[in-house]
């Protein structure tokens, strides 16, 4: 998978190969993602900075310290590094998709990676992979923006399944209109995404509302119960 143009459309790109692959992985239910680099897998630390940083063989649940390991976005092992296959590997196994960070100069890796060889740092997917609307929803369109929920709407979308509704919410940002695909976030953690019904502007003016206070403060007869519906909003791990 290579993302390799001449004339860059803004709205087409993607930006890496590594976000690429991962797409297009959950979109075809691939059973596997290899992704091959000058380095072996992802290491308790910088091996060219540190000598004794280990392979990590196995990574069950990527968390803020896997992202830390990686380096971070704005460092050296940024973009094109291994923050952005961390990004990929994030995108694969919540699609179902388990992923393998390996070397390319190693022979027969793929070869090897196939035949289940433990070789790079494998990444195991979750059980539970997003459906197609789901992958579309959490991956397959630009962020426009964000919301950010309190305690009491967080535990009912994360343990009861339930729609956000603007009186849970304490905070909007960005530059959405209705339809726009947006993040959730609680506690300073992105939770999800979703399908936001309101423009930003409407959202501003009737968060940490009532549903029924709604019309009034918008003035318009029919509005919608919730800022997002359960329908259009993905749980990220």
């Amino acid at each position: 998978i290579n993302e390799n143009d001449v004339v860059a459309i803004e709205e087409f790109k993607i930006g890496d190969n590594d976000t690429l692959s991962a797409t297009v992985a959950g979109i075809v239910d691939a059973d596997l993602l290899i992704i091959l680099s000058d380095i072996e897998g992802l290491y308790t630390a910088n091996p060219a900075t540190n000598s004794d940083a280990t392979l990590i063989e196995t990574v069950s649940e990527i968390t803020d310290e896997t992202y830390a390991i990686a380096g971070g976005a704005g460092s050296n092992m940024g973009t094109g590094g291994m923050y952005t296959k961390i990004k990929a590997a994030h995108m694969a196994t919540n699609s179902g998709v388990p992923m393998v960070i390996t070397s390319g100069e190693v022979e027969d890796s793929v070869r090897r990676v196939c035949k289940g060889e433990q070789i790079g740092t494998l990444f195991e997917a979750h059980d539970a992979g997003l459906s197609g609307k789901h992958h579309w929803l959490a991956f397959g369109k630009r962020l426009k923006g964000s919301i950010t929920i309190d305690d009491g709407c967080a535990r009912a979308v994360l343990d009861k399944g339930a729609s956000i509704l603007p009186a849970g919410i304490i905070d909007v940002d960005g530059s959405f209109g209705p339809g726009d695909t947006i993040s959730i976030y609680h506690d300073g953690k992105e939770i999800g995404r979703g399908l936001i019904n309101y423009g930003i502007e409407d959202m501003k003016a009737i968060k940490g509302h009532n549903t029924n206070d709604i019309a009034q403060i918008l003035g318009i007869n029919t509005t919608y119960d919730e800022a997002i519906h359960r329908n259009n909003l993905v749980l990220l791990h």
